[in-house]
């Protein structure tokens, strides 16, 4: 009616063409009816916030069940152009099948997975759990129970594991305190020449774990005990700590991870859990310590020891900076029982292991301590240069050849096998 109005009679409305009464209704409603203009600018409102949101969040794909039933063929010889037999999504028969009442998608085979008629992903779990907390779990290859994996050392010890973790819910809290909590874990990691030429590999675990530690944790680690370690949970990747120009080789042109660019702050000492990762160029500090590169799936880590392991934790600057605020620890007021050498070395293994430092390593450490400050009284200029790598400011001393001397130790000790390695 009011469009009627506006036209002086409905005919003349009705003679005009479509596209004018389309132009002549957007004017209206734009321009005239005041509804419809406080609605379009509520609208335009909801859409910029929404266009905000999406320019900074991260765009990630999803996936779904067709709506149509999944099929493939059955290749012979495995050549693609060679289509045999047509088959359905299932689990195969030799695995128990899948039960009549269970979807045959992705949702049947995680009901399937976790079923009580299927001990697989059980044993396989706690398998894993294992692993991380022995170095090697019941079943060597992780990767493989199947008949060309290794047999299990404790079979039954397995089965009994692998149930009692089914029945009480899947608790992983649960489970972890009752192994780290036996006393077969809790042995001491000292080798008896007798069983040692039985059982080299521990694999029968007569004695305690000892293995050098991931990567991930010796990091993680070193932070701890420099107390600078940033426990904030959750929140996006950061960036430490790489070599300059460590993606340029293998990024794409227009790609957003061409470039590396270091974060600053405490981003620079957050958990390992929060590096960002990529893929094709993984840190170099990382894959030293047998990180795998995640172009893969790995479900078991290979450990080696080499030089470059030592010479990461001797001269790569995450490090360096985690071995000066260990000495800062032991300079600070309080932060040694006496302010001696001998007492600031005392304080900085406590903190590295939780106990005194024993007599044989003082005396080695007291020593490099005093050759240290021969080297450096030599070259004050380079002990100040020392001390100052890393982003963080390190604190005003008196002295810097005793305190460039003090973060040498700090990195020896830093580089002990007891350190690196789990007893």
């Amino acid at each position: 009616e009011k469009l009627a109005d506006l036209a002086g009679e409905t005919e003349e409305l009705a003679e005009l063409e479509e596209k004018e009464r389309n132009q002549f209704k957007a004017f209206y409603f734009d321009l005239v009816d005041p509804v419809h203009v406080e609605a379009k600018l509520a609208q335009a409102d909801i859409e910029l916030a929404r266009d905000l949101i999406y320019e900074r969040s991260t765009v990630s794909l999803i996936m779904k069940e067709k709506e149509q039933e999944a099929v493939a063929h059955i290749l012979h010889r495995g050549e693609y152009d060679q289509k045999g037999e047509e088959v359905a999504a299932d689990v195969p028969e030799i695995l128990g099948g899948l039960p009549d009442d269970m979807p045959a998608n992705r949702l049947g085979l995680a009901r399937w997975s976790v079923d009580d008629a299927n001990p697989l992903t059980a044993r396989v779990t706690v398998n894993r759990f294992g692993q991380n907390l022995f170095g090697t779990g019941l079943v060597a290859t992780a990767e493989d129970f199947g008949i060309m994996g290794e047999n299990p050392t404790h079979p039954e010890l397995l089965d009994w594991l692998a149930v009692d973790f089914r029945e009480n819910g899947w608790d992983v809290k649960r489970l972890i305190k009752q192994i780290v909590m036996t006393e077969t874990y809790r042995q001491d990691a000292v080798v008896d020449p007798g069983e040692f030429a039985i059982d080299p590999d521990n694999r029968f675990l007569a004695r305690g774990p000892r293995y050098r530690l991931d990567g991930e944790v010796i990091r993680d680690k070193a932070l701890f005990v420099s107390g600078a370690l940033n426990e904030k949970i959750g929140g996006p990747p950061v960036k430490p700590y790489q070599p300059s120009g460590i993606w340029n080789a293998v990024a794409y042109s227009g790609s957003n991870t061409r470039f590396y660019f270091e974060d600053e702050g405490d981003a620079l000492y957050r958990r390992s859990l929060y590096t960002f990762w990529k893929r094709t160029a993984p840190p170099p500090s990382m894959t030293i310590f047998d990180a795998p590169s995640r172009e893969t799936c790995s479900v078991r880590r290979e450990r080696t020891n080499t030089p470059l392991q030592a010479l990461t934790l001797m001269n790569d600057p995450q490090f360096v900076e985690a071995a000066r605020l260990l000495a800062e620890r032991a300079l600070a007021p309080g932060g040694a029982i006496e302010q001696t050498p001998r007492g600031r070395i005392d304080s900085m293994y406590r903190h590295a292991f939780g106990r005194a430092v024993p007599d044989d390593h003082e005396e080695v450490l007291h020593e490099s301590y005093l050759r240290f400050t021969e080297k450096f009284a030599e070259d004050p200029a380079g002990a100040e240069a020392f001390v100052r790598t890393g982003a963080s400011e390190p604190m005003p001393v008196e002295d810097p050849v005793a305190f460039a001397s003090l973060t040498m130790v700090a990195s020896q000790i830093m580089n002990l096998d007891s350190f690196i390695s789990k007893y």
